[in-house]
């Protein structure tokens, strides 16, 4: 296990709950749900993107949208993934491996890579944010994950099972919400 992975999630019997797919199935379904609140039009999702260097994507139908709800989604996902390391994982097994919660949220970020990175870089410096000034959307981020955690589950679940869904089969994993339009 590299070391971005140790810090992403801790080294237990390299557990299938914790490989790379799985955590990607949790990050494309962090992007995907919080898409799908905002009223946005997904293609597809993936954990067989065509472009080399990718572990998984989500496509979304052109739209101009504001820069502060692309930060949201950009959040959404390392934090979705975060939060899936940290419940699969006991603080016990955590802190045999030194890893703390900063370590696992740090390392979800890192793992998101740099679309998402830039993303949030571009928000904050166009929104006048200091380095070290927190931003309002990790708050939004964190708050949507944690009200539709059972969407995302579902998501990744699919995502899992189907390595690629539909914009309709994701639509789908969350039948019961009203979707903005």
């Amino acid at each position: 296990m590299s070391r971005m992975s140790a810090v992403t999630a801790p080294q237990t019997q390299e557990s299938p709950l914790l490989g790379e797919e799985c955590l990607t199935a949790w990050h494309e379904a962090g992007h995907a749900v919080v898409y799908l609140l905002q009223g946005r039009s997904l293609r597809y999702v993936t954990l067989r993107p065509r472009t080399a260097g990718r572990v998984g994507f989500t496509a979304v139908r052109p739209r101009r949208v504001e820069l502060s709800a692309l930060a949201v989604v950009a959040h959404a996902d390392p934090l979705a993934q975060a939060r899936y390391v940290l419940d699969t994982t006991s603080a016990t097994e955590r802190l045999r491996e030194g890893i703390t919660t900063g370590d696992v949220r740090v390392g979800a970020y890192l793992h998101g890579g740099h679309d998402d990175l830039a993303v949030i870089t571009q928000a904050r410096r166009a929104y006048g944010l200091a380095a070290g000034q927190p931003d309002l959307w990790v708050g939004i981020a964190q708050d949507l994950i944690d009200r539709h955690w059972t969407e995302i589950g579902r998501v990744a679940a699919e995502l899992l099972e189907h390595r690629t869904l539909t914009g309709a089969q994701l639509r789908a994993c969350v039948p019961e919400h009203r979707f903005a339009r």
